[in-house]
């Protein structure tokens, strides 16, 4: 390859991707270039980059490479800014009608996964109950995560033209987020709200809408089909304020704390102790695969995997 620095490059492409990619996709691309990829291998040139500097930046990252200092970032975070460096340079590759590199690297050991926030089933009952004799448009949606599995930024983009009572069913086909847009040289860039597609071709989805949800949709409906369901109004609330109100009501309500995520976990976690088809519980998810659903939700428990062994 020619002697071009990669920082020029990446500029470069980051224009080109800005124009063919998602908003939200692009923010990613633009926060791991400017924090991570140009400060590492910026002033190298490109046909110098090799798979041995690609794992001494990895290994580095892996440990140290949290921008506030406190340690080293998680193993996908690491793969992704990885898979993002390995396609800037291909795309130049290719760009100049070059072969392509192929580059040989390995991660760290994945840090031992989190305990999942899931309710217990007396926990979930008691909340359930709570959220019951309250009126307000935001409990509702505390509900409804516990009764579809919906993610907050779907949440907050749900408005009362996608819910057909009639029909019994939730459109899911726009999520919200707030995207970081930072500046050229590393100067502090804005923020901003979009609301977009989905992450995923199959987090578009309809999800089925139960008895028992029904009839809190009926209790707390808004005639008025273009407000949105968490606010009543014309105006949303962002997944971080949602957040807030959030823990705010469990700490007034003496409920037990688990994170809002955790409500999914624990509509995904009831549907496969009921015996749920995985790939049903999966497509409710909006989940790329069966195998992500089943690597999250399913395990075998002790006396299952005794049985197997009884079998031989």
């Amino acid at each position: 390859m020619s002697k071009v620095v990669f920082s020029d490059w990446a500029e470069e492409w980051l224009e080109y991707k800005r124009r063919y990619v998602k908003e939200s996709t692009y923010a990613n691309y633009l926060i791991f270039m400017r924090n991570q990829l140009i400060p590492a291998l910026g002033n190298e040139y490109i046909g110098d980059i090799n798979s041995a500097k690609i794992q001494e930046k990895i290994d580095w990252w892996a440990e140290k490479g949290r921008i506030d200092g406190r340690g080293g970032l998680s193993q996908k975070t690491v793969r992704d800014i990885v898979t993002i460096l390995k396609m800037c340079i291909r795309d130049y590759a290719k760009t100049n009608r070059q072969e392509p590199p192929f580059f040989t690297v390995k991660y760290p050991p994945a840090k031992g996964r989190k305990r999942m926030d899931i309710l217990s089933h007396e926990q979930q009952e008691n909340l359930l109950a709570v959220i019951r004799q309250d009126k307000g448009y935001e409990t509702l949606g505390y509900a409804l995560s516990l009764y579809t599995g919906i993610r907050i930024g779907e949440l907050c983009a749900l408005k009362w033209a996608d819910i057909d009572m009639e029909k019994r069913q939730i459109i899911i086909d726009k999520t919200l987020q707030r995207i970081y847009l930072k500046g050229r040289d590393n100067k502090k860039g804005k923020t901003k709200i979009i609301i977009t597609s989905p992450k995923s071709e199959n987090a578009v989805r309809n999800i089925p809408i139960s008895e028992a949800l029904l009839e809190l949709l009926k209790s707390r409906a808004c005639t008025e089909r273009e407000k949105y369901l968490l606010t009543g109004t014309e105006k949303y609330i962002e997944p971080r304020l949602y957040r807030k109100h959030y823990r705010k009501f469990l700490i007034e309500n003496q409920a037990e704390y688990i994170r809002f995520h955790g409500l999914r976990h624990t509509f995904a976690t009831r549907c496969v102790e009921h015996g749920a088809n995985y790939k049903a519980v999966s497509e409710l998810l909006g989940h790329a695969s069966v195998d992500l659903t089943l690597n999250l939700y399913v395990h075998p428990q002790w006396e299952e995997k005794r049985k197997c062994v009884e079998l031989i």
